[in-house]
């Protein structure tokens, strides 16, 4: 792999660098884990959502260096625009839904975390009230059926928005992205992360984008249904605020 190579980040958990190459190969990002739990998380996330989310492409992977070959983008969202709050809106779901277009081996690997199996399965450790997230996994079961793989737990921030050169916008860092822990706790992050970006947006105004954001890819989220889910899943998971919501 030929090119100037300059670091990004370097921290005790993954070090990140970028591998400058000219046209028309272009740059790459160079990833690597230093734990191999992290980095067998992160592989596993790219199973359902790459082709079916906007998130950075995916070019290669090494199990033995615990490393990976991404798309690199430099450039930031432009989050001046009034639309750029339904366009994130629609990027979260897009991960959220991701699982709901699965086929063939993706499909299988991720067959033990649909819906119907967890609410077949002990709840999580990490659960404070089970009888609660019996509630949030039901809710999801009306809302998106019971294939459903419950994605979640993006690490949501205005600088992890990129934009590709022709406009479009993804999400960066997918790492922290877990199949036992449902989109719930990003919904929650989505008015934070807008007010850092300068957008002021009421509780039910979030909630809307939300709900318009996931019925275009299948949900049958209402009002009443999504708010009796955020407040099921925070006696679950034992959140002390849904930040309005």
């Amino acid at each position: 792999m030929n090119g100037r190579i300059g670091v990004l980040s370097a921290r005790y958990t993954a070090a990140v660098f970028a591998v400058h190459r000219p046209p028309p190969e272009g740059s790459l990002v160079l990833k690597l884990h230093a734990d191999p739990a992290a980095y067998a998380g992160e592989t596993l996330a790219y199973a359902p959502l790459a082709g079916t989310a906007p998130i950075a492409r995916l070019y290669a992977e090494g199990e033995e260096s615990l490393s990976l070959l991404l798309e690199y983008l430099p450039e930031p969202a432009d989050w001046s625009g009034p639309r750029m709050p339904a366009v994130l809106a629609e990027r979260v779901a897009a991960v959220h839904t991701a699982s709901l277009w699965l086929t063939g081996e993706a499909a299988e690997a991720m067959a033990g975390f649909t819906i119907a199996a967890l609410q077949g399965a002990p709840a999580p450790a990490w659960i404070a009230d089970p009888g609660a997230y019996g509630e949030v996994l039901a809710a999801h079961a009306d809302a998106y059926g019971p294939d459903l793989v419950p994605l979640g737990h993006l690490d949501l921030k205005p600088e992890h928005l990129r934009q590709r050169p022709d406009g479009e916008v993804v999400l960066l860092d997918v790492e922290s992205v877990r199949p036992d822990v449902t989109g719930l706790i990003d919904l929650v992050t989505l008015p934070a992360v807008l007010r850092q970006a300068g957008h002021e947006l009421g509780p039910d105004q979030v909630l809307g984008l939300y709900r318009d954001a996931t019925a275009a890819r299948g949900a049958s989220w209402t009002a009443g249904s999504l708010k009796s889910a955020l407040r099921a899943y925070a006696a679950a998971s034992g959140l002390e605020s849904l930040h309005g919501l």
